[in-house]
């Protein structure tokens, strides 16, 4: 969550999905405004990043949030200046139905709310119950278990339902999400700008995660997993900005190559059905580190791979309506000079990159569509398939 509070000061904020840092002056803060946001269920905490040229005072209307540091049992906030050292926890919703707490900032005479909703806890179904246990989607890889992974899932509303953005497996020693999966489509897609607006997730305590409201120390990109343009809805597009979905990238990777593969994904999701993406990072064999805003250690990944399940309703290609394709990258530079080239490279069937990860990328394709039809499309070479190029 963001708060800002206008009067000069300024920021800066970085990119992910093969974008520079861009700074932002203090002519671009001209009012005091923060836009509210959307919790699970579960209790956790978010700080809050407060800029300001002098005192400020932030309040709340909830007995189940509290504002840190405070001088009134949790209740109000006092400072001046800029600062990033405040946070509000919230206790776990109970009850079925959402809850919504209201915030009000007020500084050099000017005042806003927003509000931070928490769903109820029936409103949040397809969570794994256990570990190792999925819900079932088509996108998801195995969910591993123990006590270094966490599967998280987040929501958005559309049309009055609710639906499934993104879900990953976070790696607390990494400090990174080993994959993240979702699915992809020109309605999921939706329309609207790039938000920058870096925050900690909601579903993670904040020791869990990195800091990274600037980017890594170390000479590495913020790096999308689920590229902010994949989720262009506002409500959507803030969740891709969450520390959990950054990794420490080479700009000379991400800037490049890598933003060839995102922008051919998205092409290939606008001729289907839908496209099951996992996109993921391989730490194992890792010998080196960048450092958060913080100094906290983020294991720095030795390659990345994105693989994709096609679905067309009664299609002609592939097996039943799916195909499949997968993409492994080294962590290093790769040659622009031919693209086209280079992509072949690095294409492998599912089945080759399930090997070289020691990960099973689509576990529940054999449930939907039948053992068959899934040995088939994940052993298929994608080289040799006309129409992914």
């Amino acid at each position: 969550m963001l708060l800002a509070a206008a009067c000069g000061g300024g920021s800066s904020s970085g990119s992910g999905d093969g974008g520079k840092e861009t700074p932002v002056t203090p002519d671009a803060v001209v009012s005091v405004a923060f836009r509210s946001v959307e919790v699970e269920y579960n209790k956790g905490s978010q700080f809050i990043n407060i800029s300001a040229s002098g005192s400020w005072k932030l309040t709340s209307s909830a007995d189940w949030l509290t504002i840190s540091p405070s001088k009134d049992n949790g209740k109000t906030a006092e400072g001046s200046g800029n600062t990033t050292s405040v946070s509000v926890s919230y206790t776990e919703n109970t009850s079925s139905s959402d809850r919504t707490a209201t915030l009000k900032l007020t500084s050099s005479g000017k005042t806003a709310t927003a509000t931070l909703t928490q769903k109820g806890k029936e409103a949040t179904p397809d969570t794994p119950s256990t570990p190792g246990t999925s819900p079932g989607w088509l996108e998801l890889p195995e969910v591993l278990s123990g006590t270094n992974h966490k599967f998280v899932s987040h929501k958005f509303a559309s049309a009055g339902r609710t639906i499934r953005s993104f879900s990953y497996d976070w790696s607390t020693p990494d400090l990174v999400a080993h994959w993240v999966a979702y699915p992809l489509n020109k309605a999921l897609i939706g329309t609207g700008n790039r938000t920058d607006l870096w925050a900690y997730d909601p579903q993670l305590t904040t020791a869990e995660q990195p800091t990274l409201f600037s980017a890594y120390k170390g000479g590495y990109d913020r790096g999308h997993q689920i590229p902010s343009a994949d989720r262009l809805t506002y409500a959507d597009n803030v969740k891709t900005f969450y520390f959990t979905n950054m990794t420490p990238q080479l700009n000379s990777l991400n800037g490049q190559i890598w933003a060839t593969a995102e922008s051919k994904v998205r092409g290939w999701a606008s001729s289907c059905d839908t496209l099951y993406v996992v996109t993921g990072c391989v730490v194992k064999g890792s010998t080196k580190k960048a450092y958060d805003n913080n100094g906290k250690a983020v294991t720095v990944p030795v390659g990345y791979y994105k693989a994709v399940l096609r679905y067309v309703k009664n299609g002609t290609l592939g097996y039943s309506g799916y195909m499949g394709l997968a993409m492994y990258f080294e962590h290093k530079a790769y040659s622009q000079s031919n693209i086209t080239k280079s992509m072949t490279d690095i294409v492998m069937s599912i089945d080759a990159l399930e090997a070289k990860i020691g990960v099973d990328l689509f576990p529940n394709l054999a449930t939907v569509a039948g053992k068959t039809v899934s040995d088939n499309v994940e052993k298929e070479d994608p080289t040799k398939v006309s129409y992914w190029w």
